[in-house]
């Protein structure tokens, strides 16, 4: 419905977006939403969004959280009390204009503060309107706080990696959040072309707990369909269910991940014709301790012959053969890596310009990303494109509706 927006990509140029999230799964899904085109303005407490204090390794930017400036790039931002009456009135004027609404207050939290999808769809019935929870809006576990460490560690997933005598291994990335986003965002577009069809929006609820879920689809419904846990081993293997030659090596001068390769061709690169036969020695699946040893066996046995070489000169000998290996990468390696340099974007900031990570969807544009909004920074520009005369706003400041 707006024509304005801080991106230069055209595939969602005049769709408006209101975004009422804070931390990461909301606010990166609506910064995809903005990096293609949306006029997405993010609606703040006087607080502000926590996440402006939530620097990733103490990096800040002038004056902002690496994490804020990463979540929220290219968004206009305005500062509401939604307490206030006159606050949810600027609110509501947004959701007529509006075509999308993302929140992630927990349960119950929005119909308080009046802004559930049943009161916003009756001033904009065409207004597409995504929540996002930790656990769903049902069950035990509703009023728990959903926090990707936490999700990870309730869903099982923390518990697929580590070692039997050793402590569970979650993800050292918030995974979690990233693929709520990604939960969000498809819900959010998907509603936006059914409504463009039917003239109709609908509310989608998505959470943290359905996000960790999807991302085991393949180990919950095997487990689910035979009961039987896989092992966990005296090795650390990248997952319980993945067994080896699938994980990360030691190599002579760095570490080697392997993905797929087949014991006949482990034998022919390292010249052991043991190697050929260790499928075959497999016990079956459901003799769990005799599956263990087998596992923790095999693995050994790669991991010396991996132990001779440079990681290079393993990629070089194993990749002939069709055996799908990689190096594992710092930072600094990654960095430093041609393959990286399209991945990078800088952008301007008034506290200097600063490198991040261009938007993940490449839209054959050549565009310009803008940065984050500081807390209340476009809170005049909306007002008055909502109508709002320098008096009226004046008035909403001096009460601290806005800011």
């Amino acid at each position: 419905m707006s024509s304005a927006t801080h991106s230069s990509s055209s595939v969602l140029k005049g769709v408006r977006v209101l975004d009422l999230t804070i931390a990461m799964a909301g606010p990166l899904a609506t910064a995809r939403m903005s990096d293609l085109g949306a006029d997405v303005i993010k609606i703040e407490s006087p607080a502000g969004d926590f996440s402006r204090q939530w620097p990733i390794d103490g990096y800040r930017h002038g004056g902002e959280s690496s994490a804020f400036l990463m979540l929220n790039r290219g968004k206009r931002g305005i500062c509401l009390d939604l307490k206030q009456p006159s606050s949810q009135e600027i609110l509501h004027r947004l959701v007529a204009q509006s075509d999308i609404l993302v929140q992630n207050f927990r349960p119950r939290v929005a119909a308080k503060l009046g802004i559930d999808f049943a009161t916003l769809n009756r001033i904009n019935p065409k207004l597409v309107y995504v929540a996002i929870s930790g656990y769903g809006d049902e069950g035990p576990m509703v009023d728990r706080p959903g926090q990707d460490l936490l999700v990870q560690s309730f869903s099982g997933l923390a518990f697929n990696a580590g070692t039997d005598d050793g402590l569970p291994h979650p993800s050292p990335v918030y995974m979690v959040d990233t693929c709520a986003s990604h939960l969000a965002t498809e819900a959010a577009l998907a509603g936006y072309i059914e409504a463009q069809r039917t003239g109709k929006g609908r509310e989608f609820k998505v959470s943290l707990l359905a996000a960790a879920l999807e991302i085991q689809i393949q180990e919950i419904s095997t487990f689910l369909n035979t009961g039987r846990l896989a092992p966990r081993s005296d090795r650390p293997f990248a997952s319980v269910y993945m067994e080896p030659p699938y994980g990360i090596y030691r190599t002579a001068d760095g570490f080697l991940a392997i993905a797929q390769a087949r014991f006949p061709a482990l034998a022919e690169a390292f010249g052991d014709p043991a190697l050929a036969g260790l499928a075959d020695e497999a016990p079956p699946h459901a003799d769990v301790a005799a599956r263990r040893r087998w596992r923790d066996k095999a693995a050994g046995q790669i991991a010396q012959h991996v132990a001779r070489y440079t990681t290079e000169d393993l990629i070089n000998r194993l990749t002939p053969l069709d055996i799908w290996v990689n190096p594992v990468q710092s930072y600094a390696d990654l960095a430093n890596h041609e393959q990286f340099r399209p991945f990078v974007t800088e952008i301007d900031h008034a506290g200097g310009p600063y490198r991040t990570l261009a938007p993940a969807i490449d839209t054959g544009e050549t565009r310009k990303v803008k940065t984050a909004p500081r807390l209340g920074e476009h809170t005049d520009e909306v007002l008055a494109e909502l109508g709002f005369d320098d008096g009226a706003r004046q008035a909403l400041h001096n009460t601290g509706a806005a800011r």
